[in-house]
This record gives C-alpha cells, structure tokens and sequence, in this order.
C-alpha cells in the first residue's frame, strides 16, 4: 500500500475543521463517503486566523482522532513570501492544535515531525533566511502550547556539508524551548516513521500552492 500524500497538489488541509461529527479511525474498511447537503463549515484557514468560510460547501467533513504525519522538508520551495513545507506544517499543527484545546482530540494522539534534507537542509542553519525562521518559531510555538511537533534535519546531510550542531537554529526565546533535533539519517528516519503509521507528506515543486 502507498500512503505516499502529496497535498500540496490538492490541499487536504482546506477541509479539516473543528467539531465536525464524521469520525477517522483505525479501520481497515474505512471509505471515502460524502454528505449530500451544503454545508459551510469552517476550514483550515479560519482556525489560524484567516476569514470565516460563509461561500464554500464541504461534503467531506474530516475529524481526526488520531494525527501522525512526516513532513519531508527536501525542497526549499518558497510561495507568496512563505515556505511551503513549513507553513503547511504549522497549518496542520494549529488544526490540530484547536482540536486538542477544545478537549476533541487527545494530545497523546498526535505526533507530527518535520525532517530536513537535502536542499533545503540551510533551513535549519542559524544562517536561516527570516521567512524560514518565522515558520521555524510558529512551530516551536505549537511545541510550547502542547501539540507534539519538531523538526529534525539529516546528520548525514550535516556531515556531508561541513555542518556541525553549533551551526542549527535555535529558538530566539532559548534553547529550552525550541532546538532542532539531529537524526542518523533522513530516509532511514522517514521510512522508521511511516513503518510506525506516520503518513508521508511532502511538498510538490512543480506546483506549489499559495
């Protein structure tokens, strides 16, 4: 089976809302299934501050009970200003983030980690470019206000550059509350990660979406 996601292409996102009544769960005869009336719940956008959805029907209402997502950061895709990796997973997180401050969602359920390589492995660097450390900060944000998210980078991708742990990021508010974490190695993490059911999600670079 491929749990390979690439939501970037169709934004998955747009349709996970607080307090919807369908209900994910760990069921191997789970199916897609739709509503047939028109519905405006709120989206993704609304929860993070964005307006209120009052035009667009939703007959595929999303309520998650369990969360576990990778987020492959492989790709140093910027739109409209804003890293597109790393915002959707700030989006995600915040999403998740409403659900468990509304006593939904169960914070030992969620596990959402983001892992740098490759190209866009500066990212983490201290060197980091500011719309790069803007997301970087809203995510350890997410990590303070009780949703367990992080960031990794690739040791092999470090050592390969020159890289040591002196060289990555740290929180402008202290090593405390935030660091970016050092793996062995980024595929062997990834693959460790979707073994254990975390769902792979990577951004597209042929087609961002703002």
């Amino acid at each position: 089976m491929n749990n390979r996601i690439h939501p970037f292409n169709v934004l998955f996102l747009s349709s996970m809302m607080l307090g919807s009544s369908a209900v994910m769960a760990d069921d191997t005869n789970f199916i897609a299934t739709y509503t047939d009336n028109c519905d405006t719940l709120p989206l993704v956008n609304t929860l993070i501050g964005g307006p209120e959805n009052t035009t667009v029907c939703v007959d595929a209402p999303v309520a998650l009970q369990k969360a576990k997502a990778v987020f492959v950061l492989d790709s140093p895709i910027v739109s409209g200003g804003k890293p597109v990796g790393l915002r959707h997973m700030f989006m995600f997180g915040s999403v998740l983030r409403a659900r468990i401050q509304a006593g939904v969602l169960d914070p030992k359920d969620v596990s959402i980690v983001g892992v740098f390589y490759g190209s866009a492995s500066g990212w983490a660097l201290k060197t980091n470019p500011d719309y790069a450390k803007n997301f970087i900060e809203k995510i350890f944000d997410l990590s303070n206000q009780g949703v367990n998210i992080s960031l990794e980078i690739c040791g092999a991708t470090m050592l390969g550059k020159g890289w040591t742990n002196d060289d990555l990021y740290v929180s402008d508010k202290g090593k405390d509350y935030g660091v970016i974490h050092v793996n062995q190695g980024a595929i062997g993490r990834i693959v460790d990660l979707q073994q254990h059911g975390f769902a792979y999600i990577q951004e597209n670079d042929a087609n961002p979406v703002d």
